[in-house]
């Protein structure tokens, strides 16, 4: 399919098809289908957008594999479609190679005229306006408006760093301070990049023999937006290098700086030191969603949009069952909005109590440090810490020493050499096999409730 527009035709097809056979609900293409837009079909992945905040993770999981198979049928070379909010829609980095990377970034500067350049596309919709502004995040929401405002010219803000658990909202406010700067000088260049895409990136043009270009793309950026940049825990030591090459520039000459994490810096691990006494230069600000009352603003928010009524006892309801985190808000509202759409038979009051049924809360991956990780270990087992990380053989301390790696490989980024380094200098192959040793007994009865038990702490620490 190689027309002008075949984004649109592909998808036409696809509507039409459902349609004419039946194969959803015509009430279900209307609602969740049809306001879909096609936007983009490149290496055989068709890219979807809408305004709606929760149609894509209704559609992935109720009809995707169906509109899938449908879009084959079309079109033999299609291999994946991809569902965003307006803004979201991906430039195909996670897709391609390393060297394919950094290509669409190349082509991304091109586009913007040189002017702002994104190795990690920008959403739009992340604004200062619609972030959910309470007195428990207050502090880093003025300053990173004033960050936005008045970049690099506020010394003792370079580097603004922002950490807090996963789903609290680091990314919006990160994207926020990116869109506001464009508002106020469209002619700004920025860098905004993830832990992980700066060391793809870095490792497309080391493998190309281009070291002084990789850094002259930050070099002609007026400021740089890490996201994430815990990610870079256990890197190589010259991507950290590299970073901390790049940071000195942009602190030497006034640039600003901002950086987002799962921690705080002196909880990072696997960073070096003159990177982290680096990023503790600034202003640290931690974001969080644990009171009550913040969740409760931001459910009432979520439910205008989505055009839900709850009554308090709802609220209160929800708020009060479901762990500090906005991603599981969300999901929630989202399973609301669907059950209450699709059955009118369906009270508000039953849906909410169904989406919330059974629920397992499960830690997200980057959702803790490591440190935090070690000590619910620790807790759990009722064994100290010193104890895990040294030489004891005994059964119960060898066993609790074998769960905390099996917690760092699932829930953290860290690579098996970086998780020996954090239980006392332990190589590779003894993480290796105590991570195997959790696989094979996860299943047995005790095993499986140790390791929910830990999970489920985990999950609401």
């Amino acid at each position: 399919m190689g027309k002008k527009n075949s984004h649109k035709i592909l998808w036409d097809g696809i509507i039409k098809s459902v349609t004419e056979k039946k194969e959803i609900t015509e009430e279900s293409v209307e609602n969740w289908l049809k306001p879909f837009n096609a936007v983009k079909y490149a290496d055989g992945i068709l890219f979807l957008e809408t305004a709606n905040n929760f149609a894509p993770q209704v559609v992935n999981a109720r009809y995707k594999p169906k509109l899938c198979e449908i879009a084959k049928n079309i079109d033999e070379k299609f291999a994946d479609m991809n569902f965003v909010v307006a803004g979201e829609i991906e430039n195909g980095e996670t897709q391609q190679e390393n060297i394919e990377t950094q290509k669409n970034i190349e082509q991304e500067n091109a586009k913007h005229n040189n002017k702002t350049f994104f190795s990690h596309p920008l959403n739009k919709q992340y604004t200062f306006d619609n972030f959910i502004d309470t007195s428990e995040n207050q502090l880093a929401v003025s300053s990173a408006l004033g960050i936005a405002n008045s970049p690099g010219k506020m010394r003792q803000y370079n580097p603004f760093y922002i950490y807090g658990k996963a789903g609290v909202g680091k990314t919006h406010l990160l994207h926020a301070i990116a869109n506001q700067i464009l508002k106020n000088n469209p002619n700004a260049r920025i860098a905004l990049i993830s832990g992980t895409e700066f060391y793809r990136n870095y490792a497309a043009y080391k493998n190309k023999n281009d070291y002084d270009n990789y850094e002259s793309i930050y070099d002609a950026a007026d400021a740089v937006l890490f996201d994430n940049i815990h990610e870079l825990s256990g890197q190589k030591t010259a991507t950290q290098l590299k970073l901390y090459n790049i940071f000195n520039k942009f602190h030497q000459q006034n640039k600003q700086i901002v950086f987002t994490a799962n921690c705080s810096p002196s909880e990072l691990s696997g960073i070096m030191e003159r990177l982290v006494s680096r990023f503790q230069w600034g202003l640290t600000i931690k974001l969080d969603v644990a009171n009550i009352e913040t969740r409760r603003v931001i459910l009432e928010n979520m439910a205008r949009k989505n055009k839900i009524k709850f009554s308090n006892e709802e609220i209160d309801y929800i708020v009060e069952n479901c762990s500090e985190n906005i991603h599981t808000l969300q999901g929630i509202v989202a399973n609301i909005a669907v059950s209450t759409s699709l059955d009118a038979a369906t009270t508000t009051s039953d849906a909410v109590r169904e989406a919330l049924k059974n629920k397992n809360l499960e830690p997200v991956k980057g959702y803790h440090s490591p440190k935090t990780i070690l000590e619910i270990v620790s807790s759990y087992y009722k064994i100290n810490l010193d104890d895990i990380k040294g030489k004891s053989r005994v059964a119960q301390i060898a066993w609790a020493r074998h769960i905390a790696i099996y917690f760092l490989k699932k829930y953290t980024s860290f690579t098996l050499s970086a998780i020996g380094n954090e239980l006392g200098g332990r190589n590779h192959a003894t993480v290796l096999n105590s991570i195997e040793e959790v696989e094979s007994k996860r299943n047995e009865e005790r095993i499986s409730k140790e390791i929910k038990e830990i999970s489920r702490k985990l999950a609401r620490s």
